[in-house]
């Protein structure tokens, strides 16, 4: 009796380790990697950026790129040999990569790259498990959005790292390690035990998600570099924008529906990245306010998927940052901001993927899109503000608890019709036929 009780503990273990632990390693993957990649930011990457080629190799679209085009790579190699050793072994080379500039000393420009690359061994061997799996696939996808979203909030409990690019000849600038060692190797124990515990879906890996999850970024760096940096002027960056959201659009039709409709909610909400929010002291309740609703809206949304509706709110997210700075339209912004974009990604992501789970390479391209699509958080074009004079934080420290910044109204315009467009595919996909018969209403 003793001995069949241990094995019905021992079984119980190992069921719910199978049933739970995909979906804790894509959490803990997917934060922790987006995490890293937005805490590598170097602060001066704008003026870097004015070396050409060069200084692009320390901007947020190049670790984007990197970090989502190692992931998506190494993704389809794993669901190839559908190897678990070979996940935990990717889970803990990426962890090494990250944490490396904590044992050595590392200089910024490589730092950077090396960290991207440490990002996307993580975000990859953290997808590993989730293949085919609703649960999992939608923490993955919402862990790195989540992180991305809630970044700035993040300051409010630590003190930033400082990273400069452009450094004295001789005198490189040695960057820390994103994520403190501890949490690296608590992550990679997670990832590696579900890896080597769990096997993903059955089904073979197709081969076109994983060409348009890794052309895609690279597609978006090339449109960076040559169009669309800070330095460019509102028609070349508008050119670039446009090239790469049709680019997008091409990519989600040559997916299957279920593909095609995850990488258009990515699409909208790269799109609502125009606004950038910034937390003072004391704002933590509002942090608080939208991590209660990034939870509702997924629990919305896997009870009742309303995919649409998401969308819908992510394109009027966006366009508040055309609101007036000022009184009441000041707090419609912030709560847009705060509040209805984490509830809508949520809700977004919650519906798409509680329907049919598509491939996990289109999942992880997706939900990268804010940080491979950095036309909307980083170059689009900004007023003359008055800020210090290193790093681009406003001068002055009083304020509101919560700001939201927005660039020139063609910046907004432009994310507002490309969430809408990303709206109009997602239903063409969903319903083709309704979206038909709203087109002969509109033009009766």
């Amino acid at each position: 009796m003793p001995g069949s009780a241990e094995a019905a503990g021992y079984g119980l273990a190992v069921n719910l380790v199978d049933r739970c632990g995909p979906t804790v390693a894509a959490l803990i993957g997917g934060v922790l990697a987006a995490f890293a990649l937005r805490e590598s930011e170097v602060l001066d990457h704008t003026i870097a950026a004015k070396d050409g080629l060069s200084g692009v190799l320390v901007t947020p679209q190049w670790s984007g790129t990197v970090a989502a085009v190692v992931a998506v790579a190494v993704l389809a190699v794993l669901l190839r040999l559908r190897s678990g050793i070979g996940a935990a072994a990717t889970a803990l080379m990426g962890a090494a990569a990250i944490g490396l500039p904590a044992v050595v000393a590392v200089s910024t420009e490589p730092g950077l790259t090396l960290n991207a690359v440490g990002a996307g061994l993580i975000l990859g061997a953290a997808a590993y498990p989730t293949a085919g799996r609703r649960a999992p696939l939608i923490a993955l996808a919402l862990g790195v959005l989540a992180a991305t979203t809630f970044f700035a909030g993040a300051r409010l409990w630590r003190v930033p790292a400082q990273r400069w690019s452009v450094a004295l000849p001789g005198d490189p600038f040695y960057v820390p390690a994103t994520v403190p060692l501890p949490i690296l190797a608590v992550a990679v124990i997670v990832l590696g035990g579900v890896a080597l515990t769990t096997r993903p879906d059955e089904r073979a890996a197709e081969v076109r998600p994983a060409i348009v999850g890794g052309a895609l970024p690279v597609v978006f760096l090339l449109l960076y570099t040559v169009l669309g940096t800070t330095e460019s002027g509102p028609v070349s960056w508008t050119v670039a924008v446009g090239i790469a959201v049709a680019a997008t659009l091409a990519g989600a039709w040559l997916l299957p529906a279920p593909g095609g409709r995850v990488l258009l909610v990515g699409l909208a909400a790269a799109a609502a990245t125009v606004g950038q929010v910034h937390y003072a002291s004391g704002a933590w309740w509002w942090v608080l306010a939208g991590l209660i609703a990034l939870v509702a809206g997924v629990t919305l949304g896997r009870r009742y998927p309303m995919s649409t509706v998401g969308m819908v709110l992510l394109v009027l997210v966006t366009a508040t940052g055309l609101l007036p700075d000022s009184g009441i339209f000041d707090l419609l912004t912030i709560t847009a901001y705060t509040l209805v974009l984490p509830g809508a990604l949520g809700l977004s992501v919650a519906s798409v993927l509680s329907t049919t789970p598509p491939d996990a390479p289109v999942v992880v391209s997706a939900a990268m899109l804010p940080l491979t699509m950095t036309f909307f958080a980083v170059s689009a074009p900004l007023a003359v503000n008055d800020y210090g004079w290193s790093n681009g934080y406003r001068s002055s420290e009083s304020g509101p608890a919560v700001a939201v910044d927005s660039p020139l109204p063609l910046g907004v315009v432009v994310a507002t019709i490309t969430a809408t467009l990303a709206t109009l595919a997602f239903a063409r996909r969903s319903d083709p036929d309704r979206v038909g018969v709203l087109v002969q209403r509109g033009g009766r």
